[in-house]
């Protein structure tokens, strides 16, 4: 394990919250787990651990959703944003820790202006704009974490709504952390360490998952976008000090 026990069950019992908040909104629990893991481990190692855990957090939640799964824009998604995740990969398996926790860092602040440009316009996308937008998403998803958001509002910009968003978002988020473990390992930046530790991590999200299928109806969503704003702005601003210490 890349943590000691201690460490590990409290990032686990993060986690738990994380999967809850990403659970009910779509998007989050990276952004939450990437904060808390990048001081702890390092910048370099936080995106692989998320990716094996991820996969685990994301399936859990699809588990919930899985009967509003969208699949002709999942199709399309995954076609057009893993040809570009792979390059993505291939430019952080590359960058220096700091240069990492800065692009994460600006990322996951970005996200904040950028959901709110997206629901500020209300735009409708076409088949075209989906699929220019998940080559951006899977180019973000292999450089940095916590960039869920930028699927959600494409999703939401395609009329998409409610439990459709929460089912295709997470099994697309399932396929796109299968294929970055793999690259990841192949590029010598996951080991057995790091896989341990985000299964670990993984698994102890699901209870959370199950907490937020069962509270999505029952949460005023201004709030918790304002609860989210500022956890994304926290976690940010942490990865950046972190980075340049």
């Amino acid at each position: 394990m890349l943590l000691d026990f201690s460490t590990l069950s409290f990032v686990a019992t993060l986690g738990i919250i994380a999967a809850v908040v990403g659970g009910i909104g779509g998007f989050g629990t990276g952004i939450i787990l990437t904060a808390a893991l990048a001081p702890l481990i390092g910048v370099k190692a936080v995106i692989p651990v998320l990716a094996v855990a991820g996969t685990i957090i994301n399936a859990g939640r699809f588990w919930f959703y899985r009967h509003s799964l969208q699949r002709n824009t999942l199709a399309l998604v995954l076609a057009c944003a893993l040809p570009c995740l792979v390059f993505g990969t291939w430019i952080y398996s590359v960058l220096d820790a700091r240069a990492v926790g800065t692009v994460l860092g600006v990322v996951v602040i970005a996200s904040i202006p950028a959901r709110r440009y997206f629901n500020r316009r209300s735009m409708a996308l076409g088949q075209t704009g989906l699929a220019i937008g998940s080559g951006v998403f899977g180019f973000a998803t292999g450089l940095a974490s916590g960039v869920g958001v930028i699927m959600v509002s494409l999703l939401l910009g395609t009329g998409l709504s409610g439990q459709a968003v929460l089912a295709t978002d997470a099994l697309i988020s399932v396929a796109l952390d299968l294929c970055k473990a793999a690259l990841f390992q192949r590029l010598a930046l996951l080991d057995g360490e790091t896989f341990a530790t985000g299964v670990v991590i993984g698994v102890a999200t699901i209870p959370g998952s199950a907490v937020a299928a069962w509270l999505v109806n029952r949460m005023h969503a201004h709030l918790h976008v304002l609860f989210m704003e500022g956890l994304i702005l926290t976690g940010g601003a942490s990865l950046l000090w972190n980075s340049w210490r």
